[in-house]
């Protein structure tokens, strides 16, 4: 049973209050954590772990100061209130600093499925068990997968408890899990390959099975094999999700108020203007019922909500914590995240491009003669121009069939003209790879350096 640290929270910002403070929260998150990798069968690691921590933020005469402990004793927290207190005091003032606007603050009163009694009562036994299924059924695959790079089942159940010194004082608790597995084949002439697949979400249920993930495992080393370089060109490009996921992670950060207020985006005094093709709108939402990063209230109190950041292409809004929001004039966006450790900062909930309404598979057949892109490596992304070039990975596209495999290529361009481009957007959005998803995305025309 997690213990209920609404009142430790409570009681500790009005001593912040009694000791001087303008303004303060109290931010807590306990975890208990489960995680073991299988390796041919035999356990490489088994941890399990309890953990805790408290951070403390108070704001007086326009400075801030930021502690936190792991040690929640009585005499522990208020000797750190006094120290807290201490620091403020010779901390540079801020104009900017301060709490999220009181009317702004308050928890989403829908229904958020965030917690999975069946991933909290899973045995290590069974934990354990379906990470061996699922590498084993990945090994069966084919002859060619000779070994296993680690196969990892984790898991956790958490508390996040708020309060501050505006009235607010909120709670909630969320389990994760996710499943991988990663695998090695080799062909005739010895050269190897590695590759894998994972789901991740909130709940048992809505997870691939083990035999999916070990199966789609096998299938994408397998399909590495054989890979070559293709001529450089400019040509057609489908996006698998996980590189369209990738560059929409990109334009949240480019959109961040941070980011604005720096101006080190390019995004800077684009709102209202149309950044991408009329096909693409992003949302950001933290209360979809069974998101996998749905939370009632942001790391500041802000009641959570749905933020469209681009609509049909246009840029709508810049999404914002309450610094940001205040360096911006603007209202905050709930989209605030932090640690315990640490001064909150923007960050994204249920992240994604909206669905289209084409199957992937009808997409690549549309294509003469292109590129399948399925992975991109490398820090070849300028954040504040947007342009890019990064080493890439996929398949050929022939008259709308898949065939070899690509490797040793690069891709390069600009995530605007990248976006502007995009000519079918694919109907299987899904988050079981993660909190930020995209369909399949056809793109017209991308460079590709290659021979």
């Amino acid at each position: 049973m997690t213990k209920d640290y609404r009142s430790l929270a409570a009681e500790l910002v009005s001593e912040l209050k009694k000791q001087g403070a303008e303004a303060a929260d109290v931010y807590i998150v306990s975890t208990n954590g489960f995680n073991t990798t299988v390796r041919l069968g035999k356990i490489e690691r088994l941890q399990q772990s309890i953990s805790k921590g408290l951070g403390l933020r108070v704001i007086k005469n326009g400075a801030m100061a930021n502690t936190f402990t792991t040690d929640f004793q009585d005499r522990a927290v208020k000797d750190l209130a006094r120290e807290t207190m201490q620091i403020v005091q010779v901390s540079n003032a801020d104009k900017y600093n301060g709490l999220a606007p009181k009317e702004l603050l308050g928890s989403y009163q829908g229904k958020l499925m965030l917690f999975d009694e069946s991933i909290a009562k899973l045995t290590p036994e069974k934990k354990i068990e379906m990470a061996r299924l699922a590498e084993e059924t990945g090994m069966k695959v084919d002859k060619r997968i000779k070994n296993a790079n680690g196969t990892s089942w984790n898991d956790s159940r958490s508390q996040v408890t708020l309060a501050n010194s505006d009235g607010f004082t909120g709670q909630y608790q969320m389990t994760q899990a996710s499943l991988s597995v990663s695998l090695l084949a080799e062909d005739e002439d010895g050269t190897k390959q590695t590759d894998g697949h994972y789901t991740f979400g909130r709940y048992l249920n809505t997870l691939a099975t083990p035999q999916a993930i070990g199966e789609e495992a096998g299938r994408r080393v397998v399909r590495k094999l054989g890979g070559r370089k293709v001529k450089s060109a400019v040509v057609p490009v489908v996006l698998d999700p996980r590189v369209a996921s990738f560059m929409l992670g990109d334009v949240f950060g480019a959109a961040s108020g941070g980011s604005i207020y720096r101006r080190t985006s390019y995004l800077v005094d684009k709102v209202c203007q149309q950044i991408a093709s009329p096909m693409i709108t992003i949302v950001d939402d933290a209360t979809m019922a069974d998101g996998v990063a749905s939370r009632p209230f942001d790391a500041e109190g802000v009641r959570s909500s749905s933020v469209v950041v681009v609509e049909k292409g246009v840029l709508k809004q810049y999404v914002c914590d309450a610094y940001a929001a205040r360096r911006l004039n603007l209202k905050p966006t709930g989209n605030a995240a932090r640690s315990y450790q640490g001064n909150p900062n923007v960050g994204s909930t249920n992240l994604y491009i909206e669905n289209g309404e084409t199957s992937p598979a009808d997409i690549i057949k549309s294509v003469k003669s292109g590129l399948y892109l399925d992975r991109v490596g490398g820090q070849g992304m300028n954040s504040t121009t947007g342009d890019f070039s990064m080493g890439a990975n996929g398949r050929w596209i022939e008259n709308g069939e898949l065939t070899h495999a690509v490797q040793e290529i690069t891709v390069a361009g600009n995530v605007l003209k990248v976006l502007s481009n995009v000519k079918a957007i694919g109907n299987d959005l899904n988050f079981r790879l993660g909190t930020t998803a995209s369909p399949t995305l056809l793109i017209g025309e991308m460079t590709i350096g290659g021979e």
